[in-house]
């Protein structure tokens, strides 16, 4: 048989293969599926240290760890600038790029971003070692949590404002003396700190780069600065909630001629409807032939990005115009972009011939499980007469009996219409509008003809309340409580405000678990005030309640203690 004779190339070849797969990060294939989170099995030095003169510390962990996350989540405190790494095959060498300081306390924090090669299994926990180069550690310690629907994963920065002005403390421009990172539950601990006062931020820091980059990074901020004293050397019970910040100024995106008297302005984001109805609005052609007289404005309640506006003066099709905005703030209450306050439009010659309609919000024709006490949104599509309109709403019931109603007008093109008694459950109720009663400026109604939504309100038997105490100390501004469903599609959310007194009652609770939580309103603005890392702004004080209340049909939960803090 011929003889086969193998290249010369092929045994380099395969040790370069070999080389290449030792090279790699492999661990151990096959066995059962891998659900243990990797956990630190030792550290050189030993927590607790003292009188430390290395140049690097020593990681091993329990498994296979991916490096570049390890990497990315080792914090030591005080910063000591970029680390370096010097992998085996579960442990890990850190070598510091300058010398320690003397009689110091070196916080070296490992976050729960941390995963394992195998199964991609997350830290369950932070770890902390802490040594010091002198006699004795650092004893003080801060505790909290961080509530979010991602809580894992947050990084808490700690300055330590000894001998500085906190007023000038800009967490943008500034990294923090210590860091820890919080674990699955948002829970963190700060140990082995030292005896001072301290500002403490949460961050979901996007960046990884231990500073606060605004409208990128969630934060969270707490009711003021933790002093830590030799009385007082440990600190818990501290609650961060977080939110974005929010710089960015609004400006018109467009407007829109609907026809020659009605005009569209959409904003770049949602604005404050109480600052399009004070604004200053001025409308003019590009010609300079004089201004145009504007009407009613009328914000969109579901889309407070959207303001249409009426004329009292007609478009002309041939005409370029310009308007320009001033008064108008977003959400946040920045105030308009100016350099972006002015918007060229085309006029049109489109007559005015829409009729106005009507729409309830929120319900439809044979609803059913309408709460009893709910309020009805009649909207009317534009501006008309809100006068003869309160007396042209009448709410029925099932034997075509009248219910009495309050109608409040909201806009220019819409009114709420409250019952004065909360309505029969398991009932038939009609609300009709008379249309010939509905006249818009340019005189279109509708003759000899009434809107009519029919709807039944929800069965109570098959509801339960929720009723419990606010703990909390007393301050301006009432206490609103919420329970959100955890368990029912699509969510469904309760509110309650507490203005005196600390006793809610949540009634007419469908059937499911909640999750409750509250805060004290002390701005007195109807949401949450999250604050400011810079210039710094406390946050109003919330509470969650630790566990979900379940709720049954026709039955009471009592004794739900919301401590708000």
């Amino acid at each position: 048989m011929p003889r086969k004779i193998t290249p010369a190339w092929f045994f380099p070849l395969c040790a370069l293969v070999l080389l290449a797969g030792c090279a790699g990060q492999v661990p151990p294939g096959g066995g059962p599926l891998d659900t243990i989170p990797p956990s630190v099995l030792r550290t050189v030095p030993d927590t607790n240290a003292t009188r430390v003169a290395a140049s690097s510390i020593e990681i091993e962990f329990s498994e296979y760890v991916d490096r570049r996350s390890v990497e990315e989540s080792i914090f030591i405190s005080p910063y000591l600038g970029k680390l370096e790494f010097d992998w085996g095959t579960t442990d890990v060498t850190v070598r510091f790029p300058e010398s320690l300081r003397r009689n110091t306390t070196y916080v070296v924090s490992i976050g729960t971003d941390v995963t394992d090669v195998r199964a991609n299994n997350r830290m369950a926990h932070g770890y902390t070692l802490a040594f010091t180069t002198g006699d004795s550690l650092d004893q003080g310690s801060i505790a909290g949590r961080v509530f979010d629907e991602q809580p894992n994963g947050v990084v808490l920065f700690a300055y330590n404002l000894a001998g500085i002005m906190p007023d000038t403390l800009n967490p943008a421009h500034v990294k923090p003396d210590y860091i820890m990172q919080t674990g699955a539950d948002g829970r963190f601990l700060f140990r082995n700190i030292a005896l001072s006062t301290y500002r403490i931020i949460a961050v979901r820091d996007e960046y990884k780069n231990y500073i606060y980059d605004r409208e990128v990074d969630a934060f969270g901020v707490g009711q003021g600065d933790v002093t830590l004293t030799p009385e007082r050397p440990a600190v818990s019970g501290l609650q961060f909630r977080l939110a974005k910040e929010d710089t960015t100024r609004p400006f018109v995106a467009s407007i829109t001629a609907a026809d020659r008297y009605h005009l569209t302005i959409r904003f770049s984001e949602p604005v404050d409807t109480l600052s399009m109805v004070r604004a200053t609005i001025a409308l003019t052609d590009t010609f300079g032939r004089g201004a145009l007289r504007t009407g009613a404005r009328v914000p969109d309640m579901g889309n407070t990005a959207l303001l249409a506006l009426e004329l009292n003066d007609p478009l002309d099709s041939a005409t370029t115009y310009r308007m320009s905005l001033d008064g108008i703030v977003d959400r946040a209450g920045n105030p308009i972009d100016m350099a972006h306050s002015s918007t060229d439009f085309p006029g049109t010659s489109t007559p005015d011939t829409v009729r106005p309609s009507i729409t309830v919000r929120s319900i439809t024709d044979s609803s059913r499980g309408i709460p009893v006490g709910t309020p009805f949104a009649v909207q009317f599509g534009r501006p008309v007469s809100l006068s003869p309109v309160a007396g042209a709403i009448r709410l029925l019931d099932s034997l075509k009996h009248a219910v009495r109603v309050t109608v409040a007008p909201r806009t220019p093109a819409e009114v709420i219409v409250t019952p004065d008694q909360p309505l029969l459950p398991l009932a038939w109720y009609s609300l009709r509008v008379t249309l010939d009663s509905v006249v818009d400026r340019s005189g279109h109604w509708f003759k000899d003809s009434t809107a009519r939504i029919d709807f039944q309100t929800m069965d109570l038997r098959t509801t339960g309340t929720i009723d419990g105490k606010v703990l909390d100390v007393p301050s301006a501004g009432p206490a609103v409580i919420t329970a959100h469903s955890v368990d029912m599609t699509p969510p469904r959310s309760s509110t309650v405000s507490v203005p005196k007194g600390n006793t809610f009652s949540m009634k007419e609770m469908l059937e499911g678990k909640y999750r409750i939580e509250g805060y004290r309103d002390e701005d007195s603005n109807g949401r949450y005030s999250p604050g400011l890392p810079y210039p710094f702004a406390p946050s109003e004080r919330f509470g969650v309640y630790q566990d979900t209340v379940k709720v049954r049909a026709r039955w009471g939960i009592e004794g739900v203690i919301l401590q708000i803090r």
